[in-house]
């Protein structure tokens, strides 16, 4: 079955969700996400990220995969880096599509440069953060 939406784990500043939580590092192809899933739950995917050495004021963010499509962008399933398998097995990072890559890639133009200046703000609006998943 198709996930209707995403989670990205996140650490809040000041208890808000800020922009550079949905920016690619130069070496990243794309943003780390996690289908929804009734198993495992929101938590346990804030448990295995914790695990795995994100820290800080930990939540989750949800996108809809049709946001995600909206904005043009390619969902491909990818192994996760979490301790947790079943966690690992939900993982997803969101891409710029090939030809969007070549495209900019021939303008001299960095993939991550691009897709913080052009979808950052973007997931940020569309985020929505889900309350009580990150509560111990």
């Amino acid at each position: 079955m198709e996930a209707k939406a995403f989670l990205r784990v996140v650490t809040l500043r000041n208890g808000k969700l800020k922009r550079p939580e949905f920016m690619l590092r130069p070496e990243e192809t794309g943003l780390s996400l996690f289908a929804l899933a009734a198993t495992p739950s929101a938590g346990e995917v804030i448990d295995a990220v914790r695990l795995a050495g994100k820290q800080g004021e930990l939540a989750v963010a949800r996108v809809a995969r049709q946001e995600l499509q909206n904005l043009g962008l390619t969902l491909v399933q990818v192994p996760g880096n979490t301790p947790v398998p079943e966690v690992n097995a939900i993982h997803f990072e969101a891409r710029l599509s090939w030809l969007r890559r070549l495209f900019i890639a021939l303008q001299g133009i960095a993939v991550h440069d691009y897709f913080n200046s052009q979808f950052s703000p973007k997931l940020l609006t569309a985020a929505e953060i889900l309350q009580g998943a990150n509560d111990e």
